[in-house]
């Protein structure tokens, strides 16, 4: 009889658990063993790794021991359908939170890629894909404003401040954002900076962009972006460095677009 059944520890490696875990669900009464022989040694049928995996799976999502042992025990289909279903929706729910935390943290990735690759090596020309933005704050309401908090873990990274001319206003990257942000190629600088002086930042740093375009032939959008390596909130140290870029799209000769000369 003993040759059709597997002991404990070849059991526990068939089915990816501890031999512990089978030891523990046999004493609570969730698991117990095809069959224990008269020395007391446990064995388990091939036949019950459906229902081990169906334990592991429920204990997985969060459900406690008992309410498993009872929905094990039930014997109502219906009962079990409904169990069934609702832990189905809540594994959907964990797949779509675990996907946004990941599309968050590769967003995080490529935006410090870019200072890493890019920071102090003066104007690149490089390629960017369209994006969507939404206003967070217009100029007169960041000017009345003391403190700026954004949460990354809701809105994503991607804040930044856009100025045109004398028109300026924060803006977070969403994708069912307002604006358009065309792609193409973009003349970017990426550099340290210290102090929080964002305003002069962006006029000296648009015009440098602006020189050296015109050296090399290019014209570029009227409108700046400028972003930051972290969040720049009232309060931080001066003295500490903060990673900064401005982008400008280079665009079409005679563009209506593009800054005049």
């Amino acid at each position: 009889m003993q040759k059709n059944y597997l002991r404990t520890a070849a059991f526990a490696k068939l089915a990816g658990v501890n031999k512990k875990t089978l030891h523990y669900y046999d004493e609570i009464g969730l698991f117990r063993p095809a069959y224990v022989n008269e020395k007391g040694y446990r064995f388990y049928s091939p036949l019950q790794l459906d229902r081990l995996a169906l334990i592991v799976t429920l204990k997985d999502l969060g459900v406690p021991l008992k309410v498993i042992a009872e929905y094990l025990s039930c014997g109502d289909l219906a009962r079990v359908d409904e169990i069934l279903t609702r832990q189905s929706q809540e594994l959907d729910r964990r797949i779509g939170q675990l996907t946004r935390r990941k599309a968050l943290l590769e967003a995080l990735r490529r935006q410090n890629r870019g200072f890493l690759d890019w920071c102090g090596k003066g104007p690149q020309r490089l390629h960017r894909e369209p994006e969507r933005i939404a206003v967070l704050m217009s100029r007169e309401e960041m000017e009345s404003s003391r403190i700026l908090i954004v949460n990354y873990l809701t809105d994503g990274p991607g804040t930044g401040l856009c100025g045109e001319g004398e028109d300026r206003f924060l803006y977070q990257k969403r994708p069912d954002g307002p604006i358009l942000v065309p792609g193409g190629d973009y003349l970017c600088l990426y550099e340290l900076v210290q102090g929080h002086r964002v305003w002069e930042w962006l006029v000296s740093r648009r015009q440098q962009l602006q020189d050296y375009a015109a050296a090399r032939g290019w014209q570029l959008d009227a409108r700046a972006f400028v972003e930051f390596g972290d969040l720049a909130v009232n309060g931080c140290s001066e003295t500490d460095p903060e990673p900064r870029s401005i982008r400008m799209r280079i665009c079409e000769p005679d563009s209506p677009e593009c800054v005049d000369k």
